[in-house]
């Protein structure tokens, strides 16, 4: 027989896999009937809950959509790989590079909503620009630390950070439309990633 402790923690558990089941459901609709056409009783039907429990794990369909988008960010991630100061510059900048090409290749719902809405739709473009304005603070930061440390020259870092991301941003949504490229991705990103240290990599 199951304690309280026990029954409390599974409660928590069966809550946790609900809340991730509706953000996973959120982005598949929104992608495939856009934000404004798609209704709280579109997400709760397809997880196979009540529109009023959605309404116990968020108040609205734009706080369910802005913890969708949070939960499939590249933020996390970004930070983790940035706080390693060990490894050259070049080779930080390269992994970022390749995990944010994967992701937005695995994200494609997620950027599609973004994409679509964000010109129209105030609160997603709320979350777009959130989202843009922290990656490239945490990227100039770190683009920063290596100015001090004498392995890049100083320049403007928001320029930089933006140049990285838009690169590969294009690089994913274009990809199809240049398949007569002699560089495989790997290749791609490398020598984009060269092309920028190019001009601001300290000669000492």
């Amino acid at each position: 027989m199951k304690t309280v402790l026990e029954k409390s923690s599974s409660r928590k558990s069966q809550m946790e896999k609900r809340k991730l089941l509706l953000l996973d459901t959120a982005i598949s609709k929104f992608a495939e009937g856009g934000f404004a056409k798609t209704t709280v009783k579109d997400i709760a039907s397809s997880a196979g809950i009540s529109s009023g429990l959605m309404y116990h794990y968020f108040p609205s369909k734009e706080k369910l959509l802005e913890a969708a988008v949070e939960k499939h960010s590249f933020l996390p991630q970004m930070g983790r790989i940035l706080t390693d100061t060990k490894k050259p510059c070049r080779e930080v900048l390269i992994n970022i590079a390749v995990r944010f090409s994967d992701l937005l290749e695995q994200e494609k719902n997620s950027v599609r909503i973004l994409l679509q809405e964000g010109h129209s739709n105030a609160e997603i473009k709320k979350v777009w620009d959130s989202l843009s304005s922290e990656g490239s603070a945490i990227l100039q930061q770190f683009l920063s630390s290596r100015i001090t440390a004498g392995e890049l020259k100083p320049h403007d870092t928001e320029v930089t950070a933006r140049c990285l991301f838009s690169i590969i941003f294009m690089f994913n949504f274009t990809k199809d439309i240049f398949k007569s490229s002699s560089l495989n991705d790997s290749q791609f990103i490398e020598q984009s990633i060269d092309s920028i240290l190019n001009g601001i990599q300290s000669n000492k």
